[in-house]
């Protein structure tokens, strides 16, 4: 067997937020870890260090530029070693797959081109729980292992091995190492460490000739004690003359060994095929600070769509794919993954930042969109329509039937209107609201695979006869007929084409008095507490009919708890195969946790679990499983085998199943206990709470049907108010996707041309012959891993892309393909009047910008910025414009200008050639959400985010983690030949460009949360202002200092 080797692995868990803020980590623990591992590595020279999360690199190479270059050389040494391979060391429950894709490829992305190295490990110490796909993703991203020490903390299934194979649900493994100890251990020996000793002679049954072991400090980074490094460095002394030899090693090292075994020592190694949820220590983060989990959602979904409609403009037209800008805020989006950030268990001012991140993703997602269909729409004919074009897109790889909605300006609006194609075929068109100059209107239409089709938005009747009904207590389309009981809750769920009866007992929200984990309030729920029917539930207050029309019909249903008031809307579309459910809630309900409960005929011990990459079944709920992770449906089916029902949870990931017919969703939970006074989750989840589900029947087991149905509940069709012009189509189909699979992706590659795409076998069926075809020529195709690391070459089936499945497979493709050649340019740059240094260098930082006193550090400014299809160039002089009435002569023929512009001086409109633009601040966060402690409530603000930079200089130095945010303001020329800019020193013009193109597109529907004017209206009677004064008291006051300096009654500014 040889000599037995000890991996100790040195590390120093870096939390991005937790009982700290952000601004903390980069001002203290970021340059802590720096400096406390260059004066290890100077005295020690066998040490060896390993830092996860090229998030954390980032910001060393942004605020520590000059100990970054010396860290690269320790890297190069092969001293400091980079491992995780990901970008941050996020959550891995409510993440999307996809998102875990992306995780991994940012973060070696970097190590590679920086440092020219590639870790091929998960390196999560910290994590709470670890799902059965997860060995799957990273699989498919070409890693070989994974690491933590967090099961010790409660798995619900024990610790399965010390170093063994863990396999996914698509029946690939990677190696594991599930107990190295803790992440804070010090050594004052190691060969002779009983924990050590004790699992070396474990191993020793599977003919395994080694272990690992942690040794370094947590959660606020640093270096490991120096003790432990002296003893670790002085046992490696002694190597030749012991049986056993000690390594300073890295993380993915011990990896690289066991692949490197005889396979008939491989084939030994113990194994796991399952999941590692944990019992207690995560179920609460499924659910908690729900905000950040939504907007996490809606991120994930539009920026699919964004790459999806970029990529078709990029081959359609020669489009400029926006690669920076998606990237940016994927990285944004990514950032906040991070397990003390998703799962909600952080002081609850590092919420401020996380959630106006969120929203600012959310705004550059949809701003790419928007530009890309704008592109496509060029190709469109909407010649022929006589009242408003709208074009629709579908995103999805299968040609789909549904409403959309579409807000139209009123001034274009009758009474009455109707939908027609360029073949004037009419369509299904009712009218659902009128308000500030608005009309909305629904529409049923057929959209095309990954398509756009163009239609006539006219003032006039629509003929067609609505093939649904609605009364108070009722409603009906093809396929439901549903009832609700004099509760207003969902009495009766009646599948017409099934024959059957649903529900068991009407759908309710149910009310559980709770106290919650007195340790972990966030982290964890109580099982006694939970494991029994809600002491209430919720009771009417009103209940009206709100959509009678062909497209759709709905009630909406008011209903309160205590001083908490629950809104729904239940819906049936036309041709709709689901019941649809969307709540708004303002929760008020201290020490109270809320579930939907949904009690179904349909009747098994085990219902199935949505795991964005295949499916889990579990058991009814118990005292090691009780509160499970899903990512967008579960389900229960009939243990006939004849039919089921899935619920689809659009933004919420906590489930219990209570017995045989009853799923449980977590709606929000209101602990006792805050952990610390400045994370108060006693109040968590206070004020507005937005999330939506739907029922979904279907004949025989979950299948495909229940993927569809839930992919477009979450993603519905997208809406576009375009100009009229001559165009190729009418309708186009970018491309298709043949049989049972899922398309997962479409972007273009990182470091090429090429288009990716992802795609997934969705039901644990094999598949034969799956075919993707595009509406252009697909030139060549590689299979690639996840990471876009080459696997083979792949010959093409008359110019389609063929191949085959296994269950819950993974598959991804770099093609190359036909693309268009770049049309004329018609956008052109614009001189602007100089007349103020606007970005200053960290060798010479300054404070000059007026009212703020700070600049753009020219270290994070980019040459160019894109925006919504237009790239900005920045001043090489340095030079801002404050606007002082200055006139910039434009190009020939330009019928808009483009410009990259803030307010120094809170939001203001500005008159832009005698007309009046809206530009943000440029300090002030653009959105924000419920945070009662601090008396603040939601907001979203207008307006298009051109760029973020993500800190400033002033005349000291730098102004770490102080955003200054910069807005796209788009101007019409009205004829003229000029920008006439007011007299105004407190906006500030970075960039000017001139379009001569008339072409334009609006995003006609909402995607993400729009919220203006709410006013904080909380108040607490004598008792609670009792127990929560009693939250506040000072010897909780772990970080006095800073709980103090961020109490504040207002929105920060």
């Amino acid at each position: 067997m040889g000599k037995k080797k000890i991996y100790t692995i040195s590390n120093a868990h870096l939390d991005t937020i937790w009982s700290w803020d952000f601004e903390t980590t980069v001002n203290k623990y970021i340059y802590n870890t720096l400096n406390e591992n260059f004066q290890r590595f100077e005295k020690y020279p066998e040490y060896k260090f390993n830092f996860e999360g090229s998030y954390r690199y980032e910001l060393m190479k942004e605020y520590y530029p000059e100990m970054w270059e010396k860290m690269k050389s320790y890297i190069a040494e092969g001293r400091w070693n980079v491992c995780g391979s990901a970008f941050e060391n996020g959550d891995v429950n409510v993440p999307s797959p996809e998102a875990l894709f992306r995780n991994i490829l940012l973060g070696n992305e970097y190590f590679d081109k920086n440092f020219g190295k590639r870790s091929c490990d998960i390196f999560l110490p910290d994590c709470f729980g670890f799902g059965y796909a997860l060995p799957s993703i990273m699989h498919h991203a070409n890693l070989k292992g994974f690491t933590t020490q967090k099961l010790t903390w409660g798995s619900a299934y024990g610790i399965p091995f010390d170093l063994g194979k863990w396999y996914g649900v698509d029946g690939n493994y990677i190696y594991a190492n599930t107990n190295p100890g803790s992440y804070v251990t010090s050594f004052l020996k190691v060969r002779d460490k009983k924990f050590i000793v004790d699992k070396l002679k474990d191993n020793e049954k599977y003919d395994l000739p080694m272990t690992a072991a942690f040794h370094g400090v947590g959660d606020r980074g640093g270096a490991p004690k120096e003790i432990s490094v002296k003893t670790v460095c002085e046992e490696i002394k002694t190597n030749d003359t012991s049986d056993v030899e000690v390594l300073s090693a890295p993380a993915d090292q011990i990896f690289r060994d066991i692949d490197a075994l005889p396979e008939e020592t491989k084939q030994k190694l113990p194994v796991w095929n399952n999941e590692l949820v944990m019992t207690n220590h995560a179920v609460g983060g499924y659910t908690s600070r729900a905000i950040g989990k939504r907007w996490n959602r809606r991120n994930e979904e539009i920026a699919d769509m964004a790459e999806r409609a970029c990529v078709t403009a990029t081959t359609l037209n020669g489009y400029e794919y926006p690669q920076e800008t998606l990237t940016k805020a994927w990285k944004r989006v990514i950032a906040h993954q991070f397990h003390d950030d998703l799962p909600g268990t952080s002081v609850q001012r590092a919420y401020r930042r996380s959630w106006n991140d969120y929203a600012m993703s959310l705004n550059q997602f949809t701003n790419e969109y928007e530009g890309a269909v704008k592109s496509i729409a060029k190709n469109l004919d909407t010649s022929f329509v006589k009242g408003t074009a709208v074009v629709v897109n579908n995103p999805m790889e299968y040609e789909r039937t549904g409403v959309v909605s579409v807000k139209i300006p009123s001034k274009f609006c009758g009474k009455n209107m109707t939908v027609l194609d360029a073949n004037e075929k009419e369509y299904p068109t009712q009218i659902t609201e009128v308000k500030n100059g608005f009309t909305t209107i629904l529409m049923y239409v057929t959209i095309p695979a990954m398509g756009y089709k163009v239609f006539d938005v006219r003032n006039r009747k629509c003929q067609i006869k609505s093939k649904l009904s609605v009364s108070i207590n009722k409603l009906e389309n093809e396929k439901y007929f549903v009832q609700f009981n004099s509760n207003g809750d969902i009495s009766s769920i009646f599948d017409k084409e099934l024959g059957k009866e649903l529900l068991k007992k009407p759908v309710t929200t149910g009310i559980f008095d709770y106290n919650g984990s007195s340790s972990w309030p966030a982290w964890e729920l109580n099982y006694e507490e939970l494991n029994r029917e809600p002491q209430n539930t919720t009771k009417i207050k009103a209940i009206k009919v709100i959509e009678n029309g062909p497209c759709r019909v709905a009630l909406e249903i008011v209903k309160t708890f205590g001083d908490s008031t629950f809104t729904s809307i239940v819906a049936l579309s036309r041709g709709g195969k689901v019941v649809e459910v969307y709540n708004e809630t303002e929760w008020r309900s201290k020490r109270h946790l809320a579930k939907e409960i949904f009690s179904f005929t349909a009747e098994s011990p085990v219902a199935t679990y949505d795991l964005g990459l295949g499916a889990i079944k579990r058991g009814n709920m118990n005292d090691k499983l009780f509160e499970v992770p899903a990512q967008k449906w579960a389900d229960i089916t009939d243990d006939s085998g004849d039919f089921g029902v899935s619920v689809i949870s659009e933004c919420k990931y906590g489930w219990d199943k209570f017995d045989n017919n009853t799923l449980r969703l977590t709606l929000m939970h209101t602990p006792l206990k805050n952990y610390k006074v400045d994370s108060m989750q006693s109040m968590m989840e206070l004020g507005l709470n937005r999330y939506s589900y739907a029922i979904f029947s279907h004949k025989g087991a979950v299948a495909h049907d229940t993927q569809t149905e839930a992919r477009n509940f979450v993603l519905p069709l997208a809406s576009f108010i375009v100009s009229k012009h001559k165009g190729e189509y009418s309708e186009y189909s970018f491309g298709s996707l043949s049989g049972n699979a899922i398309l997962r992706a479409v972007k273009k590659a990182e470091n090429s041309d090429e288009t990716i795409i992802r795609v997934g076998e969705s039901e644990k069926k094999a598949q034969k012959d799956v075919t993707f075809a595009l509406n252009t020529e697909i030139l060549s195709a590689r299979e690639i891993f996840a990471s876009e690391e080459h696997i083979s070459d792949i010959v093409l089936t008359d110019g389609k892309l063929v191949f085959d499945l296994k269950p819950y497979e993974i598959k991804s493709f770099a093609l190359t393909v036909k693309k268009a050649d770049a049309k004329t340019e018609t956008k052109f740059k614009v001189d602007i009047l100089g007349n103020i240094t606007a970005f200053s260098t960290n060798a010479k930082p300054s404070g000059e910008l007026p009212i703020i006193g700070k600049t753009i550090p020219t270290e994070i400014m980019p040459e160019t910025v894109s925006s919504n299809g237009i790239k900005f160039q920045l001043p090489k002089d340095n030079k801002g414009m404050l606007c002082g009435g200055q006139s910039l002569i434009l190009p020939e023929n330009t019928k808009k200008v483009h410009v990259l512009m803030a307010s120094l001086n809170g939001d203001k409109h500005v008159k832009i050639n005698g007309c009046a633009y809206k530009t943000n601040d440029i300090t002030e966060n653009y959105a924000g959400w419920d945070l009662y402690d601090f008396k603040e409530v939601a907001y979203t603000k207008q307006g298009k985010l051109g760029y973020e930079f993500t800190h400033s200089h002033t005349e000291k130095g730098d102004a770490q983690c102080q955003q200054l945010f910069f807005w796209h303001v788009e101007v019409d020329t009205n004829g003229k030949g000029f920008v006439n800019f007011p007299v105004d020193r407190d906006i500030l013009v970075l960039s000017v460009v001139a379009d001569t193109e008339n072409e334009t597109c609006s995003l006609a529907c909402d995607l993400y949360d729009k919220i203006e004017g709410r006013i904080f209206n909380y108040k607490e009677n004598a008792k609670e202002k009792l127990i929560y004064l009693n939250c506040k008291n000072s010897y909780l006051l772990n970080d006095k200092g800073g709980a103090i300096k961020h109490r504040n009654k207002g929105r920060r500014r």
